[in-house]
Parts: structure tokens; sequence; C-alpha cells
């Protein structure tokens, strides 16, 4: 797995938290999946909370697919159990 300087905990600019890094390879070249939960707040103040997956390089950009328009995110189920 390649390295990068993020860090479980880090939050993107559009309120995007990276929760995991994987060894399952990504969709994008030698990307790999990192699971990704969303932090962004409706406007009662409810906590969105979707989880998918993302490539690693798309992290620093990526926006919620269910309450952002942002593209599918990557298969984790098998994350999503625990």
């Amino acid at each position: 797995m390649a390295n990068s300087a993020r860090l479980p905990g880090d939050i993107n600019r559009n309120d995007q938290i990276l929760i995991a890094k994987t060894d399952r390879p990504g969709n994008d070249h030698l990307q790999f999946v990192w699971i990704v939960v969303c932090a962004r707040r409706d406007a009662d103040d409810e906590l969105c909370g979707h989880r998918y997956g993302s490539n690693g390089s798309d992290f620093f950009q990526r926006k919620c697919p269910k309450c952002q328009g942002g593209a599918p995110g990557l298969h984790i189920e098998e994350w999503n159990a625990g």
C-alpha cells in the first residue's frame, strides 16, 4: 500500500472524515479504497453519517454521494458490519 500523509481522523474541505485505509484496490491507477464517513449536518443539525469508499487520490475533494451529490462510493460492505 502506498504511503500518504493523511491519517484516520483527517477531514477534507467537504466535511468528509477518513476513518480507515484498506489494502483493497481502488478503481483508480495504483489506488486503494479508503473508508470515509460524511460529517455534514443538515438544516436541522442532523448528521448525515453516510459511510462509503473512496480512492485515496480522491479524498481531498470528495463529496458525500448521499447528501452532497458526490460520485457513488466504492464498495465497503464488509467494513460496514462493525
